[in-house]
């Protein structure tokens, strides 16, 4: 068995690590630490919170050589090994490590050493001289009485299991379809309505264990590890639990009526990290089988993993009747508003957006919006549009698909290919849906959002609103007065704004601006309110100073209409509508 004992350094954000093993033979071992973490696609380089590591055989020093950047040898010796190491952790992330004085996170990923050739091998991890008063939260396996020991039957299992680590941990529980269920707290948060938050949680999880049929679920029980502070917002999905951040402000307060929007966000985060444990934890893209830690692993799938994730978490929400039908397509037009003022879904296809994760969605930089489209995003409104296009044709509509691919994969171990995935789907449609995967995930051509909301009982219209209007439901469709633009997205300080974003073909790129320029003056007025100031009338020209690198210019802006792109939609067919809002 290998051995990991671990000892933090709150104060100094340091865990000190001894990896114990032996190595039967006389030839060099190889040791790494993994690269990225499942389900954040990008190189991370864990490596390099390493501070210092050290090697001992028998007892004794022995030297330990690195030859890459996560990649260390032992010499050709047999015996015992204790690989000493100190890694440094303050990453307020769902995907790395954290320690301080008040609590500690972990997804070993980031922190766990392993042997290439060994990784099938039970893992045993043993925390010593914790603070007092701390606990932990994780699923690994506890030996009975062994306080702060855990097993792990393999590598892959170490690593998909993360830890939470404090002294103020508060754990709720609930049950759904009669698995049991926690949610580890942690953090500064206010009171809340806890007794609304197990409720709402446990209809969410019940609704997506009656969707791929409870019986088979692929866990025996489930974890949410929610950390709550400051502005903070992510998830990191694992087989049987998930890291969650939220604000603290998204907490149900108590009496709420409806819920808040910043409630339905951190629901819609839950329900998105919970249906990860079908959708890519259990059915996953054949470059996943198994997890490459070590280097890229490139797909063009992650539109049906993250995107299909994406399109139910909201309607699993409304579905399980946590927030109404009519809050549901609130968020459904806002999804569809911000991928349509987004220029990069006409330069990028959904296949090259997944493909492409690693050095484009997850490094965007300020022409990103120009250039990419998301996977997540876009992946949502592909994945409404097939389930729309199964239900015209009288097929068995999307949650049947995830259900048969589910119990697939789940009997026989199956992974997909691109070209894999699609054809099961078409062979239990039995309808060809070849032009519609190439059209949705090979093409620049805007997905059928009209026909395919038609189809489920919605109209949509197109607007030209300001940029703060993200769309929305309406009961009546207003009449269209374009709005003024000028295209670009600024961070306003006192007396001036700097520029973040320049959007294709907009008032602001025509004006030669461009991201890091400091406006400073408005037709001759100091810029205290760059946007109020230069969005009044269509046509309008102001003119512009600006400081870029230390150096004064100067520039005409001329008003512009905003683009039609804004969606509000309104219920034509409310009988569509309650079937599409029912779990088939």
């Amino acid at each position: 068995m290998l051995h990991y004992t671990l000892t933090p350094r709150p104060n100094a954000h340091q865990w000190h690590i001894i990896f114990t093993f032996h190595h039967s033979e006389n030839a060099t071992q190889s040791i790494k630490l993994a690269n990225w973490v499942a389900g954040s696609y990008m190189i991370r380089d864990f490596c390099k919170h390493i501070i210092r590591i050290q090697a001992t055989c028998n007892g004794h020093p022995v030297p330990l050589a690195q030859i890459s950047k996560n990649e260390w040898q032992t010499p050709a010796q047999s015996g015992d090994y204790q690989i000493e190491y100190t890694v440094y952790a303050n990453d307020l992330s769902v995907r790395a490590s954290l320690l301080d004085n008040e609590r500690g996170f972990i997804d070993g990923a980031c922190l766990f050493l392993y042997l290439p050739e060994r990784r099938d091998e039970a893992c045993q991890v043993q925390f010593n001289d914790l603070p007092e008063g701390w606990r932990i939260e994780t699923t690994l396996r506890q030996p009975e009485n062994q306080k702060n020991h855990f097993q792990a039957a393999h590598y892959a299992e170490l690593t998909d299991c993360p830890f939470e680590l404090g002294a103020h941990i508060e754990t709720l529980h609930f049950t759904a379809h009669g698995i049991p269920h926690r949610i580890a707290l942690s953090g500064h948060y206010p009171d809340f309505d806890r007794q609304r938050l197990l409720a709402d949680c446990q209809k969410i999880c019940e609704h997506a264990l009656a969707l791929f049929s409870a019986d088979f679920a692929p866990f025996s029980e489930y974890l949410f590890l929610l950390h709550l502070g400051d502005n903070i917002y992510g998830g990191l999905e694992h087989s049987n639990s998930t890291a969650l951040h939220a604000d603290r402000k998204a907490m149900p307060p108590r009496n709420m009526a409806q819920p808040t929007a910043d409630y339905a966000t951190l629901l819609g985060l839950i329900s998105h990290e919970y249906f990860h444990a079908w959708n890519v934890k259990t059915i996953k893209p054949a470059e996943f089988a198994p997890y490459d830690l070590d280097q890229e692993a490139y797909t063009e799938q992650l539109w049906a993993y993250e995107g299909i994730t994406s399109y139910y978490d909201d309607l699993m929400l409304a579905r399980s009747q946590v927030i109404s039908p009519e809050a549901y397509l609130n968020l459904l037009a806002q999804t569809i508003t911000r991928v349509h003022r987004n220029a990069g879904r006409k330069q990028q296809t959904l296949a090259q957006s997944s493909f492409a994760a690693w050095h484009k969605y997850y490094k965007q930089d300020e022409n990103s919006p120009n250039a990419i489209t998301s996977y997540y995003q876009q992946g949502a409104l592909a994945a409404l549009c097939l389930d729309a296009h199964l239900r015209q044709q009288q097929r068995p509509p999307l949650d049947f698909m995830m259900r048969s691919l589910y119990m697939q994969t789940r009997l026989n171990r199956t992974y997909y290919t691109a070209s894999e995935w699609q054809k099961f789907v078409q062979d239990i449609a039995q309808f060809n849906l070849t032009d519609f995967f190439q059209a949705a995930l090979h093409s620049t051509d805007d997905l059928p959002l009209e026909r395919s909301l038609k189809t489920l009982g919605i109209e949509l219209r197109w607007y030209s609103t300001p940029r703060s209007d993200l769309g929305k439901l309406v009961t009546e469709f207003p009449e269209n007065t374009p709005a003024p633009d000028i295209g670009c997205r600024a961070k306003q300080q006192t007396d001036r704004a700097t520029i973040s974003h320049v959007f294709t073909g907009s008032s602001a790129e025509h004006a030669a601006l461009k991201a890091g320029d400091s406006i400073i003056a408005i037709n001759g007025y100091a810029c205290t309110d760059f946007i109020a100031q230069t969005e009044t009338q269509i046509g309008d020209r102001h003119t512009v100073h600006y400081f870029r690198h230390g150096v004064l210019h100067q520039t005409t802006l001329t008003v512009q209409a905003a683009a039609a792109n804004t969606a509000y939609l309104k219920i034509v067919d409310s009988a569509r509508l309650q079937a599409w809002m029912t779990r088939s």
